[in-house]
């Protein structure tokens, strides 16, 4: 009995060693067991409230981005060129947690190269972040690629007695460029409950007021009329509310020449209240497949899909009409 227990004692310990062995050796590839180190130790987006950035084009090694990340009052914000403007909160938040996810996964000695900036592209870096933790900023500089393409070399606060390698994907999945990382969509959180709104549609002279008296929609004006709840609530705002934006006006020339002045006489225009705060959309014009529109609180100007929207900002007195039987 006990030989029998011996026996089975080897090969489990046999066992144990070939899983060990496969671990480490997968593919003919040494695998180095190591235990995760943070580059700049561990937080989240709570403990950042600035990220600088700068990068050289994947694809267009002629162009350069820098803008800059900011925190204010939990919100997030990207300035670049003559544009400040509202970031995507999730993706603010995803990029800042990135940071805190890079981890070094080996080391090499500035010793073992004699041109360390040549060696390693710190003279001609692909990319640069700066950014606090809890008041302390810390700066990253990127290097060339490996070649295995895996992973940068990477330099932490100019430290040149370590080279960090990096992963690569982490790094790229940080440089959006400043355009995609504003936000697309026109309406935030707050206006999930909306207690009354103020329309004009395309085409028409007029205003339609309508208010909510415990989820019960009445319209108030040109007339005063219980109006179709459910379509208020699960199509008109729903619909407004998921109104993603196509891409941003920026150029002086084009927002002023051409699309501010209509903010005077735009072609419809929705204004949401709620407990005391309001928000105006002004819809400019249509050209071709774009609806062009003004918010005058996040002073920006962008484009919509028009064949999307069409319908929602041409609804008239009819659709509002509760049927009864």
């Amino acid at each position: 009995m006990r030989g029998k227990t011996l026996t089975i004692l080897s090969l489990l310990l046999v066992l144990a060693v070939l899983l060990l062995v496969f671990f480490i050796f997968e593919r003919g590839e040494v695998k180095v067991l190591k235990k995760q180190k943070f580059l700049v130790g561990e937080f989240t987006h709570q403990d950042v409230s600035f990220v600088s950035v700068y990068f050289r084009d994947y694809y267009d090694r002629t162009k350069e981005y820098r803008y800059t990340l900011f925190k204010s009052n939990d919100t997030w914000f990207v300035s670049h060129s003559n544009v400040v403007d509202r970031v995507d909160p999730k993706l603010g938040n995803f990029v800042v947690n990135i940071l805190g996810d890079i981890e070094s996964l080996g080391t090499i000695s500035s010793n073992e190269v004699e041109d360390i900036n040549v060696a390693f592209g710190f003279n001609i870096p692909n990319a640069e972040i700066e950014f606090d933790v809890r008041g302390k900023t810390n700066r990253l500089r990127v290097g060339n690629l490996a070649p295995t393409k895996d992973y940068y070399y990477t330099l932490l606060n100019d430290n040149y007695a370590t080279i960090y390698l990096v992963y690569a994907y982490k790094i790229d999945n940080i440089l959006k460029y400043p355009y995609e990382i504003r936000d697309r969509n026109i309406f935030t959180y707050q206006w999930t409950n909306v207690m009354g709104f103020e329309y004009k549609p395309v085409s028409s002279t007029n205003v339609f007021v309508f208010t909510n008296s415990n989820k019960v929609w009445f319209l108030l004006q040109p007339l005063h009329k219980e109006v179709d709840s459910v379509f208020v609530e699960t199509e008109f705002l729903k619909n407004l509310r998921s109104i993603q934006i196509e891409y941003f006006i920026d150029r002086d020339d084009r927002r002023y020449s051409l699309f501010i002045p209509k903010t005077n006489s735009p072609i419809s225009y929705i204004r949401l209240y709620n407990a005391g705060e309001r928000f105006l959309l002004l819809v400019l014009t249509n050209i071709s497949t774009n609806f062009y529109c003004f918010d005058p609180q996040r002073n920006v100007l962008f484009a919509i899909d028009y064949e999307s929207t069409k319908s929602l900002f041409a609804s008239g007195y009819e659709r509002f009409v509760k049927i009864t039987n």
